[in-house]
């Protein structure tokens, strides 16, 4: 009840009241109106991507047999492996950096401004969780790590520990929010105001280590060999997942404990109805499948080598290619070669056309809402699949 770290993970009573749950002190809670949602980052998503930068990794990093960039399926992971491969000193300008803070810990004494009111609050005791902290000689980094990009987070989770720290630090301390999707290190830096939900980006930066992050392919000697499907399949609703990056960590984090659309939708911090949608999505391009177990899903033969590619161009290139298995999605992708890739071009409408010669299960408002899936795809596609002709 209490861990509500998305807008979307808030119940649905607090999102019709625009409640937020804050800890005060240990087992006590305030509930308070946030109209303007400041206790929550929003993400800008529309505001374009962040430019990509190739790091190098040191030597070394190639050498170690239990950490590698193929295999991270997990917060943790990434963060360890960005710090190892020296990610984490590049984006801070640190020539050094030691990990000195991990795990649960308790807070010290302060007071909070809540947004829209006038009186503190006291904070005492309360339990912070910090994903990794570390030391420099320029300041103390503290981060908040997710696997997947978000859309938005709760800023308790940066601000109590800044909050906290600042107060027994003689150095900056300075609050990231990291992610990891798809091979891409996200970074942003931010700066707390005074007043608790002011808070504003001050450094922003992706890195892709050691690989270019494009699929690089020629059109025709790629998409000639694929058959395409003669309509769309039934074992699944067409797509309503929007961020493809999130069908692909989906599988590559796949397990046991992350087979239903709850945990799905736990692991990821949005709505069941959101852990259906990527789940779904992941059935459609043919990675997953419904298991034997009610609301249970697997891998299947293609989840599993796309869990084992090692690379970004790897998994892109297999996501790719069930794209053009996928008759909406050939056509769409040949629309947006005949305009030269200009995604603007492309109207929803026509997409909605396509769909209906291929699935005609859907009404026509229906089709405009998956027709804005495939166009966020197609952008998906612009963004990362370089085409030469």
């Amino acid at each position: 009840m209490a861990k509500q770290d998305t807008l979307e993970s808030r119940p649905d009573i607090f999102r019709k009241h625009q409640l937020v749950i804050l800890p005060i002190k240990n087992g006590e809670y305030i509930i308070f109106q946030d109209p303007d949602s400041r206790s929550y980052f929003q993400f800008d998503l529309d505001s374009g991507t962040i430019p990509i930068e190739i790091h190098e990794s040191d030597p070394y990093v190639d050498r170690l047999e239990t950490l590698d960039l193929g295999s991270i399926s997990g917060e943790f992971q990434a963060l360890d492996y960005a710090n190892i491969a020296s990610v984490l000193k590049t984006y801070t300008h640190e020539p050094e950096l030691f990990l000195t803070i991990r795990g649960r810990l308790r807070s010290s004494s302060f007071s909070i401004a809540l947004p829209g009111r006038d009186e503190s609050i006291p904070i005492q005791g309360v339990q912070m969780e910090i994903d990794s902290g570390f030391e420099g000689s320029q300041g103390i980094y503290l981060i908040e790590a997710k696997m997947g990009k978000r859309q938005d987070f709760h800023i308790r989770q940066l601000y109590f520990p800044w909050k906290d720290w600042s107060s027994r630090s003689q150095k900056p301390v300075i609050p990231i929010f990291f992610s990891y999707s798809n091979g891409l290190f996200y970074l942003t830096t931010f700066q707390f105001g005074e007043r608790y939900g002011v808070m504003e980006i001050v450094d922003q930066r992706c890195f892709s280590v050691d690989e270019d992050p494009f699929l690089v392919v020629e059109y025709d000697t790629f998409s000639a060999p694929i058959p395409v499907d003669p309509c769309e399949p039934d074992t699944a609703p067409f797509p309503q997942a929007n961020d493809i990056d999130k069908i692909i960590d989906l599988v590559i984090s796949f397990n046991d404990e992350l087979d239903t659309k709850e945990a799905i939708a736990e692991y990821f911090e949005f709505d069941e109805r959101q852990g259906d949608y990527y789940a779904n999505a992941a059935i459609y391009l043919g990675f997953l499948e419904r298991g034997e177990t009610r609301g249970q899903f697997v891998l299947t033969p293609l989840g599993y080598e796309l869990k084992r590619c090692k690379t970004r161009r790897c998994r892109n290139g297999q996501l790719l290619t069930q794209l053009f298995k996928r008759p909406t999605f050939r056509y769409s992708i040949e629309l947006l070669r005949e305009s030269n890739f200009d995604i603007e071009s492309i109207s929803t409408q026509s997409i909605a056309d396509l769909l209906y010669r291929f699935d005609a299960r859907y009404n026509p408002v229906t089709r405009l809402r998956r027709a804005s899936t495939v166009k966020s795809w197609l952008k998906w596609v612009c963004m990362n699949v370089r085409f030469d002709e």
